[in-house]
């Protein structure tokens, strides 16, 4: 029998802390075996298609998740050996509370992993750039890696960031502030997240400080019309300096960065300031292919550049566990 999911069903059904558990083991899988997992694929036409797909091997699961335009999703999820549906997930994986107006499951989480083995295990501090859903699941997130006791963050919009600030202390049971300009956010902090979506750079090297870690997430994908053609160039958050100033570059995969032509990684290698033997990927990071942060005072730089199914076939089945165990979903014939 098929399982549908809704997503009243599954939100907030997986944890912060297994989720990242989950798509951490995703990752490892993919360092070691290359050949389960392929970067995203975008469709665009009148609207975006994007499909994720991958194996699972830890759960047994073969699996995509498929988006289109900007809301409707689903995962499917079938059995590794026998090639059987197991499941259809609708809409996205979604955190419950506390953390104030739920985000999806998938980017915070892998971003979890990178700061969990990037970051300095003494770190305390975040600095947040953006107010937004991601900026709220990301601190959440965060927290759950390490033993995070205050933040500050900086939006364009006051009221934006205050409210943040306000939902987030209390979601979190920690200090957290708004502040007037991103470089307030960035000062003195140990681990910086860019959650924006922005055109232009909002982080600059000369900001940074030595043993801080830095988290960006928007890939920077080109901007299409209805039949395929870029509009513009790629958007980036991070300008050269932080590129330059970082001493180990993590992303989630080289040739996701390639195939979309991601600003923050490709222009610097075009204009020769980043070479991709500096680059590395999350999975090689977990199984050792890389070597980690060596010392307390190098820059650290995480780029989780677009979702990959590794994670996302990971937490459906996850889901799909959880939801059998207390019998959730509807079986379909």
């Amino acid at each position: 029998m098929v399982l549908l999911i809704r997503p009243e069903e599954h939100t907030g059904l997986v944890g912060l802390a297994e989720a990242v558990d989950s798509v951490e083991e995703g990752f490892a899988a993919w360092g070691r075996d290359p050949t389960i997992n392929i970067p995203r694929q975008v469709l665009h036409r009148r609207i975006r298609l994007a499909v994720h797909q991958s194996f699972a091997p830890a759960q047994g699961a073969v699996g995509i998740f498929a988006h289109a335009g900007n809301g409707n999703s689903a995962s499917l999820v079938w059995d590794m050996d026998t090639g059987q549906l197991q499941a259809i997930v609708l809409g996205r994986i979604m955190t419950g509370p506390p953390i104030a107006g739920a985000v999806d499951l998938r980017t915070p989480a892998t971003s979890a992993v990178g700061t969990k083995h990037l970051a300095r295990p003494d770190a305390r501090t975040v600095g947040v750039i953006g107010s937004g859903r991601q900026a709220r699941g990301h601190l959440a997130a965060t927290a759950a890696v390490r033993l995070i006791q205050s933040a500050r963050v900086y939006s364009r919009t006051p009221a934006h960031r205050e409210a943040y600030a306000d939902e987030m202390a209390e979601a979190l049971g920690m200090d957290v502030r708004a502040v007037g300009t991103a470089r307030e956010a960035v000062e003195g902090v140990d681990i910086v997240l860019v959650m924006t979506d922005t055109a232009e750079p909002v982080l600059f090297g000369d900001w940074l400080e030595p043993g801080q870690h830095v988290t960006s997430v928007m890939g920077g994908n080109l901007v299409r019309d209805d039949k395929g053609h870029a509009l513009r160039p790629p958007r980036r958050d991070l300008d050269d300096g932080v590129i330059e100033r970082s001493d180990l570059i993590v992303i989630n995969s080289r040739a996701q960065a390639e195939q979309d032509s991601q600003g923050d990684v490709m222009l610097p290698i075009e204009r020769g300031i980043l070479t991709w033997e500096r680059v590395g990927e999350l999975g090689e990071l977990l199984t050792d292919q890389i070597p980690g942060r060596t010392s307390r005072d190098q820059i650290t730089l995480y780029k989780n550049n677009a979702g990959q199914g590794v994670a996302d076939v990971a937490l459906a089945a996850l889901v799909l566990q959880r939801a059998r165990e207390r019998g959730l979903g509807t079986e379909l014939g």
